[in-house]
């Protein structure tokens, strides 16, 4: 594989700011600006930032207004979803690295 595949392959991953999918993830699990700061450990209006944030990284709507609440559309829901399954599994190989070198 040329250097070229590689830049090609992964460069867009440097835009990305994996703490916002993090923020989208668990506001999609608790369904509450609230409660995902609570988890968080920040703010609401952090999480509120970053929600604004992953709307920039995907292409369908994210979320439906409710009087005050943000509801999550299905998109959503699956995505949230299918990006959590990837982060457990990237926790995972860093975990069982960590307990390889002790």
């Amino acid at each position: 594989m040329s250097s070229m595949d590689c830049d090609f392959k992964y460069r867009h991953f440097m835009e990305i700011d994996f703490r916002t999918i993090i923020v989208f993830i668990v506001f999609v699990e608790t369904g509450s600006l609230y409660s995902a700061s609570l988890i968080l450990g920040c703010s609401p209006s952090s999480v509120s930032i970053h929600l604004k944030r992953v709307r920039h990284y995907f292409h369908e709507p994210l979320f439906i207004r409710e009087g005050r609440s943000l509801e999550p559309t299905e998109y959503a829901i699956k995505l949230s979803q299918q990006l959590k399954s990837c982060f457990m599994s990237f926790d995972t190989i860093l975990t069982k690295d960590n307990i390889n070198k002790s």
